[in-house]
């Protein structure tokens, strides 16, 4: 379903929502995520693979409840992709095994 013309949002989308809160210091645990969100918890999950296919640096950790929380690592520049570390160098998967 794509967005009429004639129609303003003034509110946030669910990517926003969610970027707002793993931007925060507290980060968010699933949980909270599925509840801003209304998604399910495997549509969370994705949603933080996702943003770690884009470059983004996600941060797993336990909060004193045991809980585990996500948010996002603006400390360090985007992560580094498997494409570059290649041996080619030029950013493609290479099929080529070596011999042992």
């Amino acid at each position: 379903m794509t967005k009429s013309a004639n129609t303003t949002s003034d509110q946030p989308t669910k990517a926003e929502i969610v970027f707002k809160l793993l931007s925060s210091a507290k980060g968010a645990s699933l949980g909270e995520i599925a509840q801003a969100t209304g998604w399910q918890p495997h549509s969370c999950r994705a949603f933080l693979a996702g943003l770690r296919k884009k470059g983004h640096r996600i941060i797993r950790a336990k909060r004193k409840d045991d809980t585990s929380y996500y948010r996002i690592d603006k400390t360090s520049g985007p992560a580094a992709t498997d494409f570059a570390k290649t041996p080619d160098g030029d950013g493609t998967a290479s099929l080529k095994q070596e011999a042992a």
